[in-house]
């Protein structure tokens, strides 16, 4: 199987996924990309630490883990722990395009006092509604988002402001200490009441304009 046919099929089966008969399964499609996250900055990672960093049952990471390697994504060694094949490392590598970097952000002066987590983002967003994007991410558990733009050399804040560095200095520098943008590039912060959802419903929204829901 070629790797865009892998990742095609990937991402059907995870937008989509089968429903079986019984009780809904307990993971999302987050949970799954995360799980690849984790498995790919890890020389070995086993079910119980992958149930952690996730949130959620080792039921639920073991049927996460199975059908990763029914996909050839992972191997799973003598002891349980879990390494990304080739053919892993390439899905992975396409669903990041367009993810420069992640990080935690303080947004305390625009009076957002909670655990914020942005992904720094390089490609047209455009098209998509911002209140939209925020509705993604409250569906994931945040309690609201902002977008950040990156233009004519200004962070602009649409309809909050059309110069950070003049109208909040502080988060102006957090950006831009953290981040190396460029022209047209967008940062997506959310912020929950941990930083474990803040960082995943930033990871939704992401998934969300790369067409993965």
């Amino acid at each position: 199987m070629i790797m865009s046919d892998a990742y095609n099929s990937f991402v059907q089966s995870i937008s989509k996924p089968d429903q079986p008969r019984g009780p809904a399964a307990a993971y999302t499609p987050v949970h799954v990309v995360k799980a690849l996250f984790i498995v790919d900055s890890s020389r070995s990672v086993g079910r119980v630490m992958l149930s952690r960093a996730l949130g959620i049952g080792e039921g639920s990471v073991r049927t996460i883990i199975k059908r990763l390697q029914e996909r050839s994504f992972i191997t799973i060694d003598s002891i349980g722990g879990c390494t990304l094949t080739p053919i892993g490392k390439e899905v992975l590598q396409k669903i990041r395009d367009g993810m420069v970097s992640s990080a935690q952000i303080d947004l305390g002066g625009l009076g957002i006092n909670q655990p914020s987590y942005a992904i720094h983002i390089r490609f047209d967003i455009s098209t998509h509604s911002i209140l939209k994007l925020r509705d993604v991410a409250i569906r994931w558990g945040a309690d609201g988002a902002i977008i950040f733009n990156f233009t004519g050399n200004r962070i602009v804040v649409p309809t909050i402001s059309e110069d950070l560095s003049i109208s909040n200095p502080s988060v102006y520098y957090a950006l831009v200490s953290k981040f190396n943008l460029q022209e047209g590039d967008s940062i997506i912060a959310t912020f929950a009441k941990d930083y474990a959802t803040a960082d995943s419903s930033a990871l939704a929204v992401f998934l969300y304009l790369k067409g993965i829901q």
